[in-house]
């Protein structure tokens, strides 16, 4: 109970100042190194282009690859772009991915109240709160559903506040708050500094331990 108590209280915190993209004005940029098993195995970078209104496009490119014996057996290679408005809502979204030689896609389209979805997963209107499962956006930790940057699956999740602690990276000290989220095929901790609210590591569980580790960030000036 004690938990719960202190997750909500940080939920109240992150939503008091500016509770939208705003949080992350000040982002140019993202990239991480992904490992596997402890294995490097490709980048995900984000790049974020800002409007003078306070809109954003955010961009999210992903590449890795999985080795055995040196030989690459599989391969994956995603592009994706979210677009908010001034008030920090989702108008659009569309990726293209590669899984191996296998095509998949999500669209999403805001239609006035309501979003109109056409995936490789999930085909129709979504009303419900949700957030694309990108995960730079801190928000995703407020939100009861998610759905694929990959297929447009959706996905119930469940969040858990697990810690708040200094994380060292960069040379530099990150004091962040860390969170749980699961659901089904879902299973990941996510850390997000508490100053700029952007996400500086992820751990993924999926076939295989996955991390997100950041390689570099770019702030305006």
């Amino acid at each position: 109970m004690r938990q719960l108590i202190v997750f909500f209280i940080i939920l109240l915190n992150f939503e008091q100042v500016d509770a939208h993209v705003g949080h992350n004005k000040n982002l140019q940029n993202l990239s991480f190194d992904i490992y596997r098993n402890g294995a490097y195995a490709g980048f995900h970078t984000i790049d974020f282009n800002w409007g003078k209104d306070g809109s954003v496009e955010v961009k999210n490119v992903i590449e890795f690859g999985v080795k055995k014996l040196g030989i690459t057996f599989y391969k994956y290679q995603s592009v994706g772009t979210e677009t908010y408005d001034a008030a920090g809502k989702l108008v659009n979204f569309n990726s293209n991915t590669d899984d191996n030689g296998k095509p998949k896609f999500c669209n999403i389209d805001l239609k006035k109240d309501k979003y109109e979805v056409n995936g490789t997963k999930f085909k129709g209107e979504f009303k419900k709160p949700f957030l694309i499962s990108s995960y730079w956006n801190h928000d995703i930790v407020t939100v009861p559903y998610q759905l694929s940057g990959i297929t447009c699956k959706v996905t119930e999740q469940k969040v858990s506040f697990i810690k708040e602690e200094d994380f060292k990276k960069l040379d530099q000290t990150f004091k962040t708050r860390v969170f749980d989220i699961k659901g089904k095929d879902l299973d990941t901790q996510v850390w997000f500094d508490q100053k700029t609210r952007m996400i500086v590591h992820q751990v993924l569980h999926r076939k295989g331990k996955w991390e997100y580790k950041l390689k570099s960030y770019k702030l305006n000036k």
